[in-house]
């Protein structure tokens, strides 16, 4: 693996972890394959979870935080509608690839902000000592997530990191690559992810993109937002 666990007292290194994690699950739209997507973009998003706490020494579990990366988890009722929609996605699968894939100028950005603000997200809360179940829920964490990233306008962080990538090279390839590994396996390493000089070159640039003041502000009122919606829900 060219990405070991190391000391990250500033997080640059748990930062790089969540942008491959982003680039790689995003990548899974280029591959021509039903519900692959749904399969790369779970385990990218459940090592985020697990490297985010694991790195904090967190008390709680993976599974512990499920809804923060598994869209079926919750209920009976949830599973049996995914069951349901399932005939339903695969006759629509060629439209939606060809969707999926026209839309990567946006999708792919967005993937990798979301990937790293879910990581933001747990090692903020992981450092506060507030990730256990005598404060919040996973289920609350997941709805007050996905409250704050609806209320965003991300086009300055999305031109940045499509500005990164546009001067990285072979990134695309690889990360599909890798993709398709994950996809096969069902699984990803906790540790680290395995990933390519391309990959990692790529990662590299965005890392160094959203790291000026103006994308660094628009993350801190992600925060907020998300501050403020989980207070919400608790108050309720």
């Amino acid at each position: 693996m060219e990405n070991e666990p190391q000391d990250d007292a500033d997080g640059s290194w748990l930062l790089h972890q969540w942008i491959v994690a982003g680039i790689v699950s995003a990548s899974a739209r280029f591959i021509p394959v039903p519900f692959v997507d749904d399969v790369v973009r779970k385990q990218c998003r459940r090592f985020v979870v697990s490297r985010t706490i694991a790195e904090n020494e967190s008390p709680v579990s993976t599974n512990d935080l499920r809804a923060m990366f598994d869209d079926s988890s919750g209920c009976l009722g949830g599973c049996a509608g995914t069951m349901a929609k399932a005939p339903l996605k695969l006759l629509l699968f060629p439209i939606r690839k060809v969707m999926s894939i026209l839309t990567s100028v946006r999708g792919v950005p967005i993937e990798i902000i979301r990937m790293v603000l879910l990581g933001r997200t747990i090692d903020r809360y992981a450092k506060s000592g507030k990730l256990n179940h005598q404060h919040v829920t996973a289920a609350s964490l997941r709805f007050a997530f996905d409250d704050a990233f609806a209320g965003m306008d991300f086009r300055v962080v999305q031109a940045a990191i499509r500005e990164a990538l546009g001067a990285a090279k072979g990134w695309k390839a690889s990360a599909t690559r890798e993709a398709t590994d994950i996809a096969r396996r069902q699984s990803l390493d906790s540790d680290s992810m395995t990933s390519t000089h391309e990959v990692n070159s790529s990662a590299e640039k965005i890392q160094a993109a959203i790291q000026r003041p103006m994308i660094t502000e628009l993350f801190a009122d992600f925060d907020r937002r998300f501050d403020q919606s989980l207070a919400t829900i608790e108050t309720n």
